[in-house]
């Protein structure tokens, strides 16, 4: 159950969209310009600064802005769960359908076609496989190196290493994020310092498998900063395995 009213509610999720679409610390005052909440600057303030203190909020600067914490994100990501899915738009749907097509009903190219067409979609990193061999797609490395977050060299260092070491690690993320689980409908999140590598602490990763023709587990890693858009992101991946299964009928 969460600890927070409903107002704390709004308030937390209208400046985590707007972090997530600027990157830029939340000031009290662009919440009283632009969330609607029909309270004085007062309030909302006070209500900050009340998230703050139950670690929901940070601060870069003392006179700056807020921005979410890993806790957040969290509590934006379990609360997904208790409404019923978004739908991604009709042309990313049509997208992602174009490209599966594309790839007819080899598990290599389906796999490959996958991870572009999310990686364009997502604007994220995004490393498909199988789990018979460790023959690995990754598209989107470039699409987070232009992100601010990976400005600064010790982040962007310890991103490519995971880039680059994927294909060694590849088992022992799996069995962190699924355990022994064997259920294709379980979409992991993972946010931040909940990461099992040492390399993403600083990121988020979405994970799920998937059937693919021919007897083949696929296996889908989606990484991006913590400041992704969760809903996006989740429903995108759940139409993808959606029409993946209609490849199998």
């Amino acid at each position: 159950m969460s600890d927070l009213s409903r107002r704390q509610d709004n308030l937390l999720k209208f400046i985590i969209q707007e972090f997530v679409n600027t990157a830029k610390p939340v000031p009290s005052a662009l919440v009283c310009k632009k969330a609607r909440l029909n309270v004085s600057p007062a309030t909302i303030r006070n209500e900050m600064n009340d998230l703050e203190e139950m670690g929901y909020l940070g601060q870069f600067h003392t006179s700056g802005g807020r921005v979410p914490t890993d806790k957040a994100y969290r509590h934006f990501v379990n609360s997904l769960n208790l409404k019923q899915a978004s739908e991604p738009t009709i042309s990313d749907k049509r997208s992602i359908r174009t490209a599966l097509a594309d790839a007819g009903q080899d598990p290599r190219q389906l796999n490959k076609a996958l991870a572009d067409s999310l990686s364009k979609l997502t604007a994220n990193l995004v490393i498909t496989g199988t789990e018979e061999n460790e023959d690995f797609f990754k598209f989107g490395l470039a699409n987070l190196l232009h992100m601010p977050e990976f400005h600064q060299f010790e982040r962007m260092f310890q991103l490519t290493n995971f880039f680059e070491e994927f294909d060694q690690i590849f088992n022992a993320l799996e069995h962190q994020m699924f355990g022994n689980k064997h259920d294709f409908r379980i979409i992991q999140v993972s946010i931040g310092r909940e990461n099992p590598m040492s390399h993403i602490k600083e990121e988020s990763v979405i994970a799920t498998r998937y059937s693919l023709p021919n007897g083949y587990v696929g296996s889908l890693t989606l990484i991006g900063p913590t400041r992704m858009d969760y809903e996006k992101n989740i429903s995108l991946i759940k139409y993808a395995k959606q029409e993946l299964e209609k490849k199998l009928t």
